[in-house]
Protein backbone atom coordinates (compact mmCIF):
# COMPACT_ATOMS: atom_id res chain seq x y z
CA UNK A 1 0.00 0.00 0.00
CA UNK A 2 2.63 2.48 -1.07
CA UNK A 3 0.31 5.42 -1.85
CA UNK A 4 -1.61 5.19 1.42
CA UNK A 5 1.66 4.64 3.30
CA UNK A 6 3.04 7.88 1.86
CA UNK A 7 -0.11 9.81 2.78
CA UNK A 8 -0.05 8.54 6.37
CA UNK A 9 3.71 8.94 6.95
CA UNK A 10 5.16 9.08 9.60
CA UNK A 11 2.33 7.03 11.18
CA UNK A 12 2.94 3.36 10.29
CA UNK A 13 0.13 2.00 8.14
CA UNK A 14 -0.22 -1.08 10.37
CA UNK A 15 -0.81 1.16 13.39
CA UNK A 16 -3.35 3.20 11.45
CA UNK A 17 -5.47 0.15 10.58
CA UNK A 18 -5.08 -1.43 14.02
CA UNK A 19 -5.97 1.64 16.09
CA UNK A 20 -7.86 4.17 13.98
CA UNK A 21 -9.48 2.91 10.76
CA UNK A 22 -13.31 3.22 11.07
CA UNK A 23 -12.97 3.70 14.84
CA UNK A 24 -11.15 6.88 15.84
CA UNK A 25 -9.92 10.13 14.33
CA UNK A 26 -6.20 10.85 14.23
CA UNK A 27 -4.15 13.93 13.37
CA UNK A 28 -0.87 13.13 11.62
CA UNK A 29 1.52 16.12 11.59
CA UNK A 30 3.53 16.45 8.40
CA UNK A 31 7.26 17.07 8.68
CA UNK A 32 7.15 18.90 5.34
CA UNK A 33 4.71 21.78 4.76
CA UNK A 34 4.93 21.00 1.02
CA UNK A 35 3.90 17.35 1.47
CA UNK A 36 0.73 17.71 -0.64
CA UNK A 37 1.88 20.59 -2.85
CA UNK A 38 2.19 18.35 -5.92
CA UNK A 39 -1.50 17.49 -5.64
CA UNK A 40 -3.06 20.95 -5.37
CA UNK A 41 -2.27 24.63 -4.86
CA UNK A 42 -3.78 28.09 -5.13
CA UNK A 43 -2.51 28.19 -8.73
CA UNK A 44 -4.30 24.97 -9.61
CA UNK A 45 -7.44 26.30 -7.97
CA UNK A 46 -7.21 29.46 -10.06
CA UNK A 47 -6.68 27.40 -13.22
CA UNK A 48 -9.90 25.50 -12.49
CA UNK A 49 -11.83 28.69 -11.83
CA UNK A 50 -10.51 30.45 -14.94
CA UNK A 51 -10.39 27.70 -17.55
CA UNK A 52 -12.90 24.99 -16.58
CA UNK A 53 -16.66 25.40 -17.19
CA UNK A 54 -17.61 24.38 -13.66
CA UNK A 55 -21.33 24.09 -13.02
CA UNK A 56 -23.46 23.63 -9.92
CA UNK A 57 -23.30 21.41 -7.91
CA UNK A 58 -19.65 20.55 -8.72
CA UNK A 59 -18.85 24.13 -7.67
CA UNK A 60 -20.78 25.64 -4.80
CA UNK A 61 -20.58 27.96 -1.80
CA UNK A 62 -21.42 27.34 1.85
CA UNK A 63 -21.68 29.73 4.77
CA UNK A 64 -22.59 29.29 8.46
CA UNK A 65 -23.91 25.80 7.86
CA UNK A 66 -26.00 26.52 4.78
CA UNK A 67 -25.36 25.83 1.10
CA UNK A 68 -25.84 29.09 -0.79
CA UNK A 69 -27.93 29.45 -3.98
CA UNK A 70 -26.48 28.25 -7.27
CA UNK A 71 -23.50 30.23 -8.56
CA UNK A 72 -24.28 32.11 -11.78
CA UNK A 73 -21.20 34.28 -12.33
CA UNK A 74 -17.67 34.97 -11.11
CA UNK A 75 -18.69 38.18 -9.37
CA UNK A 76 -20.94 36.12 -7.11
CA UNK A 77 -18.02 33.87 -6.13
CA UNK A 78 -15.84 36.88 -5.26
CA UNK A 79 -18.55 38.71 -3.32
CA UNK A 80 -19.63 35.69 -1.27
CA UNK A 81 -16.05 34.67 -0.46
CA UNK A 82 -15.27 38.25 0.60
CA UNK A 83 -18.19 37.87 3.00
CA UNK A 84 -16.77 34.64 4.43
CA UNK A 85 -18.28 31.86 2.31
CA UNK A 86 -16.40 28.60 1.73
CA UNK A 87 -15.80 27.64 -1.90
CA UNK A 88 -16.11 23.92 -2.73
CA UNK A 89 -15.11 22.19 -5.97
CA UNK A 90 -16.07 18.54 -6.28
CA UNK A 91 -14.45 15.59 -8.05
CA UNK A 92 -10.94 16.91 -8.51
CA UNK A 93 -9.87 13.36 -9.37
CA UNK A 94 -11.57 14.00 -12.72
CA UNK A 95 -9.82 17.34 -13.27
CA UNK A 96 -6.26 17.20 -11.85
CA UNK A 97 -3.80 14.61 -13.21
CA UNK A 98 -1.80 14.11 -10.00
CA UNK A 99 -4.99 13.58 -7.98
CA UNK A 100 -6.39 11.18 -10.60
CA UNK A 101 -3.24 9.05 -10.36
CA UNK A 102 -3.40 9.02 -6.56
CA UNK A 103 -7.04 7.91 -6.58
CA UNK A 104 -6.35 5.21 -9.19
CA UNK A 105 -3.56 3.75 -7.06
CA UNK A 106 -5.62 3.95 -3.88
CA UNK A 107 -8.44 2.04 -5.57
CA UNK A 108 -6.03 -0.79 -6.34
CA UNK A 109 -4.55 -0.72 -2.82
CA UNK A 110 -7.74 -0.63 -0.75
CA UNK A 111 -10.40 -1.80 -3.22
CA UNK A 112 -12.89 0.96 -2.40
CA UNK A 113 -13.95 3.96 -4.48
CA UNK A 114 -12.51 7.38 -3.64
CA UNK A 115 -13.40 10.99 -4.41
CA UNK A 116 -11.45 14.21 -3.85
CA UNK A 117 -12.98 17.67 -3.29
CA UNK A 118 -11.30 20.99 -2.50
CA UNK A 119 -12.35 23.50 0.17
CA UNK A 120 -11.25 27.12 0.23
CA UNK A 121 -12.13 28.96 3.47
CA UNK A 122 -11.38 32.37 4.93
CA UNK A 123 -10.35 33.49 8.45
CA UNK A 124 -12.92 33.46 11.20
CA UNK A 125 -15.73 31.94 9.14
CA UNK A 126 -17.36 28.53 9.36
CA UNK A 127 -18.65 27.03 6.13
CA UNK A 128 -20.43 23.98 7.54
CA UNK A 129 -22.26 23.30 10.77
CA UNK A 130 -21.19 20.37 12.93
CA UNK A 131 -21.99 17.25 10.90
CA UNK A 132 -20.81 13.77 10.05
CA UNK A 133 -20.10 12.09 6.72
CA UNK A 134 -21.20 8.65 5.52
CA UNK A 135 -17.74 7.87 4.15
CA UNK A 136 -14.20 7.76 5.51
CA UNK A 137 -12.56 11.20 5.38
CA UNK A 138 -8.92 12.25 5.02
CA UNK A 139 -8.18 15.98 5.26
CA UNK A 140 -5.01 16.98 3.39
CA UNK A 141 -4.06 20.53 4.36
CA UNK A 142 -2.55 22.40 1.42
CA UNK A 143 -2.23 25.99 2.63
CA UNK A 144 -3.17 28.05 5.66
CA UNK A 145 -4.21 26.84 9.10
CA UNK A 146 -7.56 25.51 10.22
CA UNK A 147 -9.02 24.71 13.64
CA UNK A 148 -10.74 21.31 13.65
CA UNK A 149 -12.95 19.75 16.30
CA UNK A 150 -13.93 16.08 16.07
CA UNK A 151 -16.57 14.37 18.26
CA UNK A 152 -17.56 10.74 18.78
CA UNK A 153 -20.29 9.15 16.69
CA UNK A 154 -23.93 9.02 17.81
CA UNK A 155 -25.15 6.74 14.99
CA UNK A 156 -22.63 4.03 14.21
CA UNK A 157 -21.68 3.35 10.56
CA UNK A 158 -24.20 5.70 8.85
CA UNK A 159 -25.14 5.14 5.22
CA UNK A 160 -25.75 7.93 2.70
CA UNK A 161 -29.47 7.80 3.58
CA UNK A 162 -28.69 8.50 7.25
CA UNK A 163 -27.90 12.20 6.86
CA UNK A 164 -26.52 14.00 9.91
CA UNK A 165 -29.26 16.64 9.57
CA UNK A 166 -31.65 13.98 10.90
CA UNK A 167 -29.82 13.93 14.24
CA UNK A 168 -28.50 16.33 16.85
CA UNK A 169 -24.74 16.77 17.37
CA UNK A 170 -23.30 15.33 20.58
CA UNK A 171 -23.22 17.61 23.60
CA UNK A 172 -19.87 16.20 24.73
CA UNK A 173 -16.43 17.77 24.35
CA UNK A 174 -14.48 17.01 21.14
CA UNK A 175 -11.88 14.29 21.46
CA UNK A 176 -9.77 16.12 18.87
CA UNK A 177 -9.45 19.90 19.23
CA UNK A 178 -6.47 20.95 17.16
CA UNK A 179 -5.06 23.30 14.54
CA UNK A 180 -3.78 21.64 11.39
CA UNK A 181 -1.02 23.14 9.28
CA UNK A 182 0.10 22.64 5.67
CA UNK A 183 1.34 19.09 5.22
CA UNK A 184 -0.81 17.73 8.07
CA UNK A 185 -3.36 14.97 7.56
CA UNK A 186 -6.50 14.49 9.63
CA UNK A 187 -8.44 11.23 9.40
CA UNK A 188 -12.13 11.26 10.43
CA UNK A 189 -14.11 8.00 10.44
CA UNK A 190 -17.59 8.04 8.97
CA UNK A 191 -20.20 8.96 11.51
CA UNK A 192 -17.87 11.06 13.66
CA UNK A 193 -19.14 14.62 14.01
CA UNK A 194 -16.82 17.48 13.11
CA UNK A 195 -16.50 21.11 12.03
CA UNK A 196 -13.65 23.47 11.20
CA UNK A 197 -12.83 27.19 11.07
CA UNK A 198 -9.96 28.89 9.24
CA UNK A 199 -8.13 31.01 11.77
CA UNK A 200 -5.63 33.68 10.71
CA UNK A 201 -5.24 33.24 6.94
CA UNK A 202 -7.05 31.71 3.97
CA UNK A 203 -7.16 27.93 4.13
CA UNK A 204 -7.03 25.46 1.25
CA UNK A 205 -7.44 21.74 1.81
CA UNK A 206 -8.39 18.58 -0.03
CA UNK A 207 -10.88 16.09 1.31
CA UNK A 208 -10.22 12.52 0.21
CA UNK A 209 -13.42 10.59 0.79
CA UNK A 210 -13.36 6.77 0.65
CA UNK A 211 -16.79 5.27 0.07
CA UNK A 212 -16.41 1.72 1.36
CA UNK A 213 -18.59 -1.18 0.33
CA UNK A 214 -20.78 -2.55 3.15
CA UNK A 215 -22.98 -5.57 3.79
CA UNK A 216 -25.85 -3.52 2.35
CA UNK A 217 -23.92 -3.21 -0.93
CA UNK A 218 -23.39 -6.98 -0.93
CA UNK A 219 -27.14 -7.41 -0.39
CA UNK A 220 -27.86 -5.07 -3.32
CA UNK A 221 -25.47 -7.11 -5.48
CA UNK A 222 -27.32 -10.28 -4.49
CA UNK A 223 -30.57 -8.66 -5.59
CA UNK A 224 -29.04 -7.86 -8.97
CA UNK A 225 -28.04 -11.53 -9.29
CA UNK A 226 -31.62 -12.62 -8.58
CA UNK A 227 -32.80 -10.59 -11.57
CA UNK A 228 -31.15 -13.19 -13.81
CA UNK A 229 -33.66 -15.86 -12.64
CA UNK A 230 -37.15 -15.90 -14.23
CA UNK A 231 -38.89 -17.00 -11.03
CA UNK A 232 -37.73 -13.81 -9.34
CA UNK A 233 -39.03 -11.64 -12.17
CA UNK A 234 -42.39 -13.39 -12.20
CA UNK A 235 -45.46 -11.57 -10.84
CA UNK A 236 -46.55 -12.44 -7.33
CA UNK A 237 -50.06 -13.93 -7.00
CA UNK A 238 -52.86 -11.46 -6.37
CA UNK A 239 -52.28 -9.69 -3.08
CA UNK A 240 -55.73 -10.06 -1.59
CA UNK A 241 -57.25 -12.16 1.19
CA UNK A 242 -58.53 -14.97 -1.03
CA UNK A 243 -55.08 -15.52 -2.61
CA UNK A 244 -53.05 -15.16 0.58
CA UNK A 245 -52.12 -18.85 0.80
CA UNK A 246 -50.98 -18.92 -2.85
CA UNK A 247 -48.83 -15.86 -2.28
CA UNK A 248 -47.35 -17.29 0.92
CA UNK A 249 -46.38 -20.49 -0.88
CA UNK A 250 -44.90 -18.52 -3.78
CA UNK A 251 -42.76 -16.51 -1.39
CA UNK A 252 -41.66 -19.63 0.48
CA UNK A 253 -40.48 -21.10 -2.81
CA UNK A 254 -38.51 -17.94 -3.50
CA UNK A 255 -36.91 -18.07 -0.04
CA UNK A 256 -35.88 -21.66 -0.65
CA UNK A 257 -34.42 -20.72 -4.02
CA UNK A 258 -32.55 -17.81 -2.42
CA UNK A 259 -31.03 -20.12 0.19
CA UNK A 260 -29.82 -22.41 -2.58
CA UNK A 261 -28.22 -19.45 -4.37
CA UNK A 262 -26.58 -18.25 -1.14
CA UNK A 263 -25.07 -21.67 -0.61
CA UNK A 264 -23.45 -21.64 -4.05
CA UNK A 265 -19.72 -22.20 -3.61
CA UNK A 266 -18.63 -19.48 -6.04
CA UNK A 267 -21.11 -16.76 -5.00
CA UNK A 268 -18.79 -14.82 -2.69
CA UNK A 269 -15.83 -15.26 -5.01
CA UNK A 270 -17.86 -13.82 -7.91
CA UNK A 271 -18.77 -10.80 -5.80
CA UNK A 272 -15.17 -10.24 -4.71
CA UNK A 273 -13.89 -10.67 -8.27
CA UNK A 274 -16.33 -8.05 -9.55
CA UNK A 275 -15.34 -5.58 -6.84
CA UNK A 276 -11.61 -6.09 -7.38
CA UNK A 277 -12.00 -5.36 -11.09
CA UNK A 278 -13.80 -2.04 -10.51
CA UNK A 279 -10.81 0.26 -10.92
CA UNK A 280 -10.72 4.05 -11.23
CA UNK A 281 -8.25 4.55 -14.09
CA UNK A 282 -6.46 7.88 -14.12
CA UNK A 283 -6.55 7.97 -17.95
CA UNK A 284 -9.13 6.42 -20.27
CA UNK A 285 -8.75 8.13 -23.64
CA UNK A 286 -5.78 8.61 -25.96
CA UNK A 287 -6.37 10.27 -29.33
CA UNK A 288 -5.67 9.68 -32.18
CA UNK A 289 -4.01 6.33 -31.51
CA UNK A 290 -7.01 4.82 -29.73
CA UNK A 291 -9.05 5.45 -32.88
CA UNK A 292 -6.47 3.46 -34.83
CA UNK A 293 -4.23 6.24 -36.19
CA UNK A 294 -0.53 6.88 -35.53
CA UNK A 295 -0.19 4.13 -32.96
CA UNK A 296 3.60 3.95 -33.41
CA UNK A 297 4.72 7.57 -33.92
CA UNK A 298 8.30 6.71 -32.92
CA UNK A 299 8.41 3.14 -34.19
CA UNK A 300 9.84 0.72 -31.67
CA UNK A 301 10.75 3.63 -29.37
CA UNK A 302 7.06 4.50 -28.96
CA UNK A 303 6.13 4.46 -25.28
CA UNK A 304 2.95 2.97 -23.87
CA UNK A 305 1.11 3.58 -20.61
CA UNK A 306 -1.18 1.12 -18.84
CA UNK A 307 -3.92 2.95 -16.86
CA UNK A 308 -3.71 1.93 -13.23
CA UNK A 309 -6.44 -0.60 -12.51
CA UNK A 310 -6.64 -4.24 -11.40
CA UNK A 311 -6.01 -7.01 -13.95
CA UNK A 312 -7.20 -10.61 -13.98
CA UNK A 313 -5.47 -13.09 -16.29
CA UNK A 314 -7.21 -16.45 -16.80
CA UNK A 315 -5.86 -19.31 -18.88
CA UNK A 316 -8.73 -20.67 -20.96
CA UNK A 317 -6.98 -23.56 -22.75
CA UNK A 318 -3.80 -25.61 -22.24
CA UNK A 319 -2.59 -24.37 -25.64
CA UNK A 320 -2.10 -20.80 -24.38
CA UNK A 321 -5.38 -18.96 -24.85
CA UNK A 322 -5.82 -16.34 -22.13
CA UNK A 323 -8.60 -13.98 -21.12
CA UNK A 324 -7.61 -10.59 -19.69
CA UNK A 325 -10.11 -8.56 -17.66
CA UNK A 326 -9.29 -5.02 -16.59
CA UNK A 327 -11.34 -1.91 -15.94
CA UNK A 328 -14.57 -3.31 -17.34
CA UNK A 329 -12.80 -4.48 -20.53
CA UNK A 330 -12.26 -8.07 -21.63
CA UNK A 331 -9.96 -9.35 -24.34
CA UNK A 332 -8.66 -12.79 -25.40
CA UNK A 333 -5.03 -13.36 -26.44
CA UNK A 334 -3.24 -16.44 -27.75
CA UNK A 335 0.35 -17.47 -28.30
CA UNK A 336 1.85 -15.75 -25.24
CA UNK A 337 3.24 -17.26 -22.05
CA UNK A 338 1.52 -16.23 -18.83
CA UNK A 339 4.71 -14.71 -17.38
CA UNK A 340 4.96 -12.42 -20.45
CA UNK A 341 1.33 -11.35 -20.02
CA UNK A 342 1.95 -10.65 -16.34
CA UNK A 343 4.97 -8.54 -17.27
CA UNK A 344 2.91 -6.48 -19.71
CA UNK A 345 -0.03 -6.05 -17.36
CA UNK A 346 1.95 -5.24 -14.24
CA UNK A 347 4.16 -2.63 -15.90
CA UNK A 348 3.02 0.99 -15.81
CA UNK A 349 5.09 2.25 -18.72
CA UNK A 350 7.16 0.49 -21.37
CA UNK A 351 8.30 0.98 -24.95
CA UNK A 352 8.09 -1.08 -28.10
CA UNK A 353 11.75 -1.93 -27.54
CA UNK A 354 10.86 -3.39 -24.14
CA UNK A 355 8.18 -5.59 -25.71
CA UNK A 356 10.63 -6.74 -28.39
CA UNK A 357 13.07 -7.68 -25.62
CA UNK A 358 10.39 -9.62 -23.74
CA UNK A 359 9.23 -11.36 -26.95
CA UNK A 360 12.54 -12.06 -28.65
CA UNK A 361 11.11 -14.85 -30.80
CA UNK A 362 8.30 -12.64 -32.13
CA UNK A 363 8.45 -10.62 -35.34
CA UNK A 364 7.92 -6.90 -34.81
CA UNK A 365 5.82 -6.17 -37.90
CA UNK A 366 3.69 -9.30 -38.13
CA UNK A 367 3.18 -10.21 -34.46
CA UNK A 368 4.08 -7.44 -31.99
CA UNK A 369 2.57 -4.51 -33.91
CA UNK A 370 -0.85 -6.25 -34.24
CA UNK A 371 -0.77 -7.19 -30.55
CA UNK A 372 -0.01 -3.67 -29.32
CA UNK A 373 -2.44 -2.13 -31.83
CA UNK A 374 -5.23 -4.30 -30.49
CA UNK A 375 -4.49 -3.36 -26.88
CA UNK A 376 -4.33 0.35 -27.73
CA UNK A 377 -7.60 0.36 -29.66
CA UNK A 378 -9.26 -1.55 -26.81
CA UNK A 379 -8.16 1.21 -24.41
CA UNK A 380 -6.06 -1.21 -22.34
CA UNK A 381 -2.86 0.61 -23.32
CA UNK A 382 -2.39 4.29 -24.18
CA UNK A 383 0.31 5.84 -26.38
CA UNK A 384 2.19 8.49 -24.40
CA UNK A 385 4.92 9.58 -26.80
CA UNK A 386 2.84 12.05 -28.85
CA UNK A 387 4.35 15.55 -28.73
Amino acid sequence: MQTLTELLHPLPISEFFDKYWTEKSVLIPGANHQKFADLFSWQKLNNLLNYYPLKHPEIRLAKTGETLPEITNNEQIIKQCQEGATLIIDRLHEKIEAIAKMVALLRIEIGHRSQVNSYCSFPGHQGFACHYDSHEVFILQISGRKHWRVFSDTFIYPLSENRSSQFSPPDTQPYIDAIINPGDLLYIPRGHWHYAIAIDEPSLHLTLGIDCQTGIDFSDWLTSQLQQHPQWRKNLPLLNKSHRENCRQHLQNLVQNWLEILESEDLINRYLDEQLLQGQPDLQLGFPSQIGYDIFPQGQETKFYRPQQPVYITQLTPTGKFEIKTGGKKISLTGLDQHILEKIFTSTEFSGLDIQQWLQDFDWDTEIVPLLSRLVKAGILLVISHP
